[in-house]
């Protein structure tokens, strides 16, 4: 942006190179506001340029010429074009406001019109993903009119209360978390969207009614010891002939990471002579970000079962595929072709089949592998902050879910570091004669 004196008078504008881009000069609110340009021709004289930048869109319009020699009648000097300038940015911004008004009266955001709009962009994100926070939505907030029509305008913590009292009982307390976290993300993007025509209290509101409920941590529960870990990686093989299923229980159990993680390594992620697979991180508030992959050692037993998706592959080929199977019939499936695992639902089938051979818990789930693939870091004395990590979350939720297996690990550790400090007895000398006895 030009400086004041490069432009403010014809002798020193005379003395810029001809430019088919303005020399810019912030007049109101900096590079942000009004600003007003010189353009330099390479003959004759140059022209006034006023340019508006308002929430990252820009508006530019000529003026008129300045007062350069050979200008004429009309042309303006440069405290007029200041005028001018600043007279355009109102009408300009006038007008702009208008239409959004008009706009807001026509299309007023709803808490359906959010939700919708969330979905649709979750699933321009990760098909699968938008298919499942779209299935919960409509299942819990779209069938809810009286709660899906209300306005944003008017939405209020007990409306949404309200409406978190008509849920059926029979969700479990993480289910109603995961509805509330998608249904908050939705109307925190529809406020800031719509942030000019709403109260400001309206991300208050949402923050308030929102609060997730307490859910005890079934972390304990859902840990295993490390035997019965080998005997479900074990039956996992057994019930899949193709192995398919068997290398993505055993991914999941060796590196902790959710079943959407390991759903998206590919072949060079798995770095055989480090014996370690980069895990790709979730893709939970990364919006803008180049991802980063977790690097977690893996054991030599892991690396060999892995050998049969590795050789002849390229590296960017997805690691875990399975058979994708269409129904020809009324109890008749036929193969397509093989894919990348969508979801664990598609995996429902054979994790109870697992289950059931290696006489697991009936509730015992997907999600076990994770657990006590943390639990047993902990055990092993491993950092805190380093059990986070390559797990992909946050010291917070390791201590908040984990706290008893922290207090066991450092308990050991601290033991090591525990010296006698007691003074002990004197051991009373006896004549040899007396031992000798």
């Amino acid at each position: 942006m030009a400086q004041p004196s490069t432009i403010d008078s014809a002798a020193k504008r005379a003395k810029l190179a001809p430019n088919k881009n303005p020399y810019w000069h912030g007049i109101s609110g900096g590079r942000g506001g009004v600003s007003l340009g010189y353009r330099k021709p390479a003959r004759g004289p140059g022209s006034w340029v006023a340019k508006l930048v308002l929430d990252g869109k820009r508006s530019e319009e000529r003026l008129t010429l300045a007062d350069d020699p050979g200008a004429g009648s009309g042309a303006l000097s440069y405290p007029a074009a200041v005028t001018a300038a600043i007279q355009w940015a109102k009408a300009r911004l006038a007008s702009i406001e208008n239409a959004e008004a008009d706009d807001t009266a026509v299309r007023a955001p709803t808490v359906r019109s959010a939700v919708e709009t969330y979905i649709a962009a979750r699933a321009d994100r990760a098909a699968a993903a938008g298919r499942d926070a779209g299935s919960r939505l409509s299942k819990h907030v779209l069938s809810d009119s009286e709660f899906a029509e209300a306005p944003m305008a008017r939405l209020s913590a007990a409306a949404i209360q309200a409406w978190r009292r008509r849920l059926t009982k029979e969700l479990a307390p993480t289910t109603v978390n995961r509805l509330l976290n998608d249904l908050r993300a939705a109307l925190n993007a529809s406020t800031d969207l719509h942030r000019r025509s709403l109260p400001p209290s309206t991300a208050a509101e949402i923050k308030s009614g929102t609060k997730a409920i307490s859910a005890a941590s079934d972390a304990r529960k859902q840990v295993l010891p490390d035997a019965e870990i080998r005997r479900l990686v074990d039956a996992s093989f057994a019930v899949d002939g193709s192995g398919d299923f068997g290398r993505l229980v055993l991914v999941m159990a060796a590196t902790g990471a959710r079943f959407s993680q390991v759903a998206r390594i590919t072949v060079a992620d798995v770095q055989v002579a480090r014996s370690r697979i980069m895990v790709p991180p979730s893709q939970k508030g990364r919006a803008g970000k180049r991802p980063t992959p977790i690097a977690v050692p893996v054991g030599a037993d892991v690396v060999g079962r892995l050998q049969p998706v590795l050789c002849g592959r390229r590296g960017h080929e997805p690691l875990l595929l399975h058979w994708y199977k269409k129904q020809t019939g009324p109890a008749e499936w036929e193969r397509v072709d093989r894919r990348p695992w969508a979801s664990a639902s598609a995996a429902i089938r054979q994790w109870a089949a697992a289950r059931d051979i290696a006489a697991a818990p009936a509730d015992t789930v997907m999600l076990c592998l994770r657990h006590s693939s943390i639990v047993r870091a902990l055990s092993a004395g491993v950092p805190v902050r380093l059990v986070a990590a390559l797990h992909d979350t946050s010291v917070g939720m390791i201590e908040a879910h984990y706290s008893a297996y922290i207090v066991d690990a450092t308990e050991e550790i601290a033991r090591r570091a525990v010296t006698p400090l007691a003074p002990t007895e004197a051991t009373p000398l006896r004549p040899v004669s007396e031992v000798a006895a």
